[in-house]
């Protein structure tokens, strides 16, 4: 394991071995070709919105985006439609000013791929039960609190299994019911902590969603940065590799981080806290040498 990590606000995270996720020189003009420039699209503090993220083996031109406006995303989503692409992953932040900013990621696809941003919790809820007897499962599902209420944004995309999904619910509820859930022969592909409004509670509350699978599929929720550092380390010497993973500030301000790994060998690179110009610099370095972006989140860090 490589011990000594410098300024936490801009990491790699280690792996066993002592395999450090980078890679060599810069490439440049081999970013994805819908990426954002670094600068247009954030209009609140950039120097404080932070990105994870996680690249995955791929030769595809897939799209993706950050810090857009809502509805500038969902009018790029039309078009990339259209063209075969679909939307795969959805990751929302909240500027300092309240503004509401969205990072997406599309993959090759087909089919119907709805998708909703800003919705009511009984807008969400009553949607969730059309898309469902369409044909159609909760990939995705952001909820976070703004305006006073929750509010809601989802991925969909066909399917006709069981699948199981879960708001609000407490960590200790959560991880009960994923051990239901594994004895039934599902497994989580989204666990992410959701923090309260403080008037309301300082406590975190979880959105899961579980799918078919046999695998391990080890979990992290609510790890702080050595946890996450050392389940990391030990899942990639057990042939597993970060799959999912959201972070979040506490109410106290501290950071915490939710992950999953699944079963793989690839090199798989891993950023943590960067800012908008590393993580370009990074997505074309990465990009040439056969990794595309797969996981892509942002937070509103103090410094």
């Amino acid at each position: 394991m490589i011990g000594n990590f410098t300024r936490r606000r801009r990491r790699l995270l280690p792996v066993a071995l002592g395999v450090l996720l980078t890679v060599a020189a810069l490439v440049a003009g081999t970013v994805a070709p819908a990426a954002a420039e670094p600068a247009d699209r954030v209009s609140t503090q950039a120097s404080v919105v932070r990105f994870n993220a996680i690249w995955e083996p791929g030769g595809d031109n897939r799209a993706w985006v950050h810090t857009w406006a809502a509805q500038d995303l969902l009018h790029h989503n039309g078009e990339l439609f259209n063209q075969g692409w679909r939307i795969d992953s959805l990751t929302m932040v909240k500027g300092a000013n309240g503004e509401l900013r969205y990072n997406a990621i599309w993959k090759p696809g087909s089919g119907p791929s709805p998708v909703l941003i800003g919705w009511t919790e009984q807008q969400f809820f009553a949607q969730v039960g059309a898309y469902w007897s369409q044909g159609l499962r909760p990939w995705r599902i952001n909820r976070y609190p703004h305006g006073g209420s929750f509010r809601y944004d989802a991925i969909f995309k066909p399917g006709t299994d069981g699948r199981r999904y879960v708001v609000d619910w407490t960590r200790d509820s959560l991880l009960a019911e994923d051990a239901k859930m594994r004895a039934q022969g599902y497994r989580l592909v989204q666990v992410t902590g959701v923090p309260q409004n403080p008037p309301l509670s300082a406590d975190v509350r979880y959105v899961g969603i579980w799918m078919p699978g046999t695998d391990a599929r080890p979990t992290l929720l609510g790890g702080t940065w050595d946890e996450l550092a050392q389940a990391n380390g030990n899942h990639w010497a057990s042939g597993y590799r970060m799959k999912y993973l959201s972070s979040y500030l506490t109410n106290t301000g501290a950071l915490r981080y939710d992950a999953i790994w699944e079963p793989g060998n690839d090199g798989r690179p891993i950023i943590f806290g960067w800012d908008a110009a590393g993580f370009a610099a990074k997505n074309s370095e990465v990009w040439a040498i056969g990794y595309r972006p797969t996981v892509l989140h942002s937070y509103l860090s103090p410094n």
